[in-house]
């Protein structure tokens, strides 16, 4: 008999890993987000980051007493001081018992409050701390507003938050893979699975399926409940879901979390396009391809509610699959010389280099020595989608490090304004400088010095670059 998901999730939390103790080994911090009656969707960009997508009811001081309780622990409201931006570094300035700061439900009370009056995100979804034995088991950083969640045009708004949650390593497992586990199982092909759940299906001439699934629900871009279900279908009989681009959904939509959006661009506007502007197809064993549309427009969208339309299709299309397979067929630099020739340059020389080939374009970023090596970052863009590699020259010897996978949680652009201001006072009078916090390098140089204002920041995990701008910093 199969176990179920959560089952085989617990079972290899409990295995012997970085000196956790027994009850944190059993207990799985993404496990209770997604148990009770008020589940949280979530991504997990690493083994010990989770995003967390909610609204009114969120990750509040009542939920953190729960789950920190599950691990033995006690939990805390803190202040703290933001040191790298969202989802980035910290400082705990102040921490008070969650009890003592909770009334019914939860919600915050008194003083801790007044505190943070007016600021909506620190009293719906407020930071708190799970320590046992004075050792940190999770911390789960104040909200960050992303929209409003509209049950319907004639009632009362609700603001939404995502929260990242940094706690001890697990498997990475997202909320959509849990949902329908066990229908999945029983399921032997995909339309009795989305029959299962009543899922209306169209039958369309050519033999695809159309489903229209209207959503009230403008808190986050995993909102369409059906698209998280082919998503979860696909994951869950041994297949990855994908964009058109190859790129990983998880991935896909942890990007569009945390991607940064101006001022006068609408979330939901922009989440739409994104969702509606390329093909899914399910690589795996059992193989189908999504297109998702919407009958209006992101911009034609005056009304909270979004009219999803997705086209499901069984099989796969050969010339979808030879354009989605064009990001995973280039070639890489074990097998392109003029790639290693640009990297080993750039490794001896510390100066970026850029090549064109075809449609592809290649960038060359030296990041820092490491050991007696040198490492640099190899972006790739192609048509629609962007890839970062990492290598390690040692001896003129190209070794690859890996892709970048970060979410770009911490970015340029998030670095807590007191802190880029010290970096970049050091950097302009060292010529360089490093910052290190939480599993992050922070690297401020100026490359010309008649120039001492051009800095190059570099945001590097795990000898892998996270994000790279050249930068004003004498502003």
């Amino acid at each position: 008999m199969k176990k179920s998901l959560l089952t085989i999730l617990s079972l290899a939390l409990a295995l012997p890993s970085f000196g956790q103790e027994s009850m944190q080994k059993q207990t799985s911090f993404r496990e209770l987000l997604f148990s009770g009656k008020n589940k949280l969707l979530f991504l997990s960009p690493s083994e010990t980051e989770t995003i967390i997508v909610g609204g009114f009811f969120s990750v509040n001081a009542g939920r953190a007493i729960e789950y920190c309780s599950a691990f033995g622990g006690k939990a805390y409201l803190v202040k703290y001081k933001q040191v790298e931006g969202f989802g980035g570094g910290y400082v705990i300035e102040e921490k008070k018992p969650a009890e003592a700061g909770t009334g019914l439900g939860g919600f915050l009370k008194g003083a801790f409050t007044a505190a943070i009056l007016g600021d909506v995100a620190s009293s719906n979804a407020p930071a708190t701390l799970c320590e046992k034995d004075g050792k940190e088991v999770f911390f789960i950083q104040k909200g960050r507003f992303i929209g409003y969640r509209y049950p319907s045009q004639n009632q009362w708004l609700e603001s939404c938050f995502i929260q990242v949650a940094r706690h001890q390593p697990e498997p990475r497992i997202t909320s959509f893979e849990l949902e329908w586990a066990d229908k999945i199982k029983a399921s032997t092909n995909l339309i009795e699975f989305l029959q299962s759940n009543r899922v209306k299906l169209q039958t369309l001439p050519d033999g695809s399926y159309k489903i229209k699934n209207t959503i009230n629900n403008n808190c986050h871009p995993l909102n369409s409940d059906v698209l998280r279900m082919l998503a979860s279908y696909c994951y869950q009989k041994g297949g990855t879901f994908r964009t058109a681009d190859g790129r990983d959904f998880k991935d896909f939509m942890a990007r569009l979390l945390t991607t940064d959006l101006p001022p006068d661009l609408r979330a939901v506007n922009y989440w739409l396009r994104q969702i509606t502007g390329t093909t899914y197809y399910c690589d795996g064993p059992e193989k189908f391809m999504v297109r998702t549309t919407a009958e209006r427009s992101a911009s034609d969208i005056q009304t909270f509610i979004i009219p999803y339309v997705h086209y499901v299709k069984l099989g796969l299309d050969e010339r979808l699959n030879a354009q989605a397979q064009t990001r995973v067929s280039q070639p890489t630099p074990a097998q392109n010389d003029a790639l290693i020739s640009m990297i080993k340059m750039t490794a001896s020389s510390k100066m970026p280099s850029m090549q064109v080939m075809g449609q592809m374009q290649y960038e060359t970023i030296y990041m820092y020595p490491d050991g007696g090596c040198d490492l640099v970052a190899l972006i790739t863009r192609g048509p629609g989608y962007t890839t970062v590699d990492n290598y390690k020259i040692c001896q003129n010897d190209v070794q690859p490090v890996g892709r970048s996978d970060d979410y770009k949680v911490i970015t340029v652009d998030r670095i807590d304004p007191r802190t880029a201001m010290q970096l970049y006072t050091n950097c302009r009078s060292y010529g360089r400088m490093t910052s290190l916090y939480s599993g992050y390098r922070i690297d401020c140089r100026i490359p010309n010095p008649q120039l001492p204002c051009n800095g190059e920041i570099l945001i590097t995990r795990d000898n892998k670059l996270v994000d790279f701008k050249v930068e004003n910093i004498c502003r």
